[in-house]
């Protein structure tokens, strides 16, 4: 008898029997990531061989609500329960017929981190819920993969998007993908993706490299055509009522803290893989200097005035005729303006000259720009706004912003993404930890400065034929003729 159980069209496309060591699976409401990877173990405890599933989940929230009742149900739907013998001390599904075996633990304590070790020959590991797991945990795991076919070893994690420190979200959403597959509709963000990990080691008397790659894969409730309406209108209502919760569950993101002032930076977004700028685009740099660190930048405007930063100097105990020095050593390209805050043209007491005479002297002159902290705060803001506009190659919808950063600035990129808010004053961000101010303050100079990009060059007339020149003045005297 012919059984139709369904899983999402997105997860068969995407996930299902899909060759990857690794697969993460970071899913909003009603997004069934739960009830589809049920259905896809069902189908392998009835069919692969000498196949052993692990799955770990807190078992202490009780067994009639988790994976293990997910997973028996799934059994019940395919019509195979008689084939499988379960029990719940300890917690197993046995199939009678292959031999194949479904083991359920808990992971949260030492004890219990033990108890997984020491399971053999394990195939597949399921963790549920897995917003929870740090990466040493997510290695063990890995390596607890040694049982049945290579091809069916895979390690699973099911998690919701709450928790953006999770190493699941910055080792692998928050950088760049090394394969996309898939974007979400009318935007730049990754939705399937590839991420490797790639480990180097000696391995008699060879250097060896062994890359692991990790798919990523963001579901939301839009990849689920079996909801209800009333259903959909749960989540999607949350536009209004709560957008920071709407983005989580409906859009499957990890949302920052309240306490984060750029709240608009995004690194799918504002985070780009180096490339070769055109030579015409007029360039500036940007600083903050002190003994304990100097943070300065390169960056570059086309001709529509979006900015692309593309280089970083980020280096503590430099005095300042050190740091033009180095300045100067990382410059091979024509500079049209440096912006320097104006505390740089104090006058030292030791030597008489201020900090940009010296940096003048020594290669870098600076322009002085405003040290206004809300003001450039504000206009910080505005450079990050992300806002649609259409692809110039698909013409689709997409989501950008007028200042993007390349991957090889990652101490901008980190000051950008984890800067609070000023806990007194909510306009402006916060002078602590200042390990992470110096490079968003050299930023704000940048924004105050009001850059302004290269005019683009006027393309020379073509003429196909000789007739379609411009003819000379009769007269012999050029253009103009002075009549007496």
């Amino acid at each position: 008898m012919d059984k139709d159980i369904k899983v999402t069209p997105f997860y068969y496309d995407y996930v299902l029997a899909q060759q990857y060591k690794v697969i993460i699976q970071v899913g909003g409401r009603f997004s069934s990531k739960s009830y589809n990877s049920e259905i896809e173990m069902a189908m392998n405890l009835g069919t692969k061989p000498n196949y052993k599933l692990l799955v770990i989940e807190d078992l202490d929230t009780g067994l009639t609500k988790g994976y293990y009742a997910g997973l028996k149900h799934k059994i019940e739907l395919f019509e195979h329960e008689e084939a499988y013998s379960m029990t719940q001390s300890p917690v197993r599904m046995i199939n009678k017929i292959n031999k194949n075996v479904a083991l359920f633990s808990g992971y949260s304590s030492e004890q219990q981190k033990k108890a997984v070790k020491a399971i053999d020959q394990v195939t597949e590991i399921i963790v549920e819920e897995g917003e929870w797991l740090e990466y040493d945990d997510f290695v063990a795991l890995l390596h607890q993969l040694r049982g049945g076919r290579p091809q069916d070893r895979r390690l699973s994690i099911l998690m919701n998007p709450v928790n953006p420190d999770c190493f699941v979200n910055t080792m692998f959403i928050e950088e760049q993908p090394d394969k996309v597959l898939a974007y979400f509709p009318n935007s730049a963000r990754p939705k399937v993706f590839e991420k490797n990990i790639e480990t180097t080691f000696e391995y008699d008397g060879k250097t060896v490299t062994d890359i692991t790659k990790v798919l990523i894969v963001l579901s939301t409730h839009h990849d689920n055509p079996y909801l209800t309406l009333d259903q959909r209108a749960s989540i999607e209502k949350l536009k209004e009522t709560n957008p920071d919760l709407y983005e989580q569950l409906g859009q499957a993101k990890f949302i920052k803290s309240s306490g984060v002032y750029f709240k608009e930076f995004e690194r799918h977004i504002h985070v780009m893989e180096p490339y070769l700028i055109p030579k015409e685009y007029r360039r500036y740099r940007f600083l903050d200097y002190g003994l304990d660190k100097l943070a300065c930048y390169w960056v570059a405007l086309d001709y529509q005035g979006r900015a692309t930063v593309y280089k970083e100097l980020w280096q503590s105990d430099l005095i300042i005729s050190e740091a033009a020095k180095k300045i100067c050593e990382m410059t091979q390209e024509d500079i049209y303006e440096t912006f320097a805050p104006p505390d740089l043209w104090n006058r030292r007491q030791d030597t008489g000259k201020s900090a940009s005479e010296i940096f003048w002297d020594n290669g870098v002159p600076l322009s002085k720009v405003s040290n206004d902290f809300e003001l450039g705060c504000f206009a910080l803001k505005e450079w990050l706004k992300p806002y649609g506009t259409l692809d110039e190659q698909t013409g689709k919808e997409i989501t950008t912003t007028d200042l993007k950063i390349t991957t090889n600035c990652p101490n901008l990129i980190e000051s950008l993404n984890s800067i609070l808010k000023d806990e007194k004053n909510p306009n402006v961000y916060a002078k602590n930890p200042h390990e992470l101010t110096h490079s968003a303050d050299a930023l704000r100079y940048f924004a105050s400065g009001q850059p302004r990009p290269n005019t683009r060059p006027k393309p020379k007339p073509h003429y196909n034929f000789e007739f379609e020149k411009p003819k000379p003045n009769p007269l012999g005297k050029g253009e103009k003729v002075r009549v007496i």
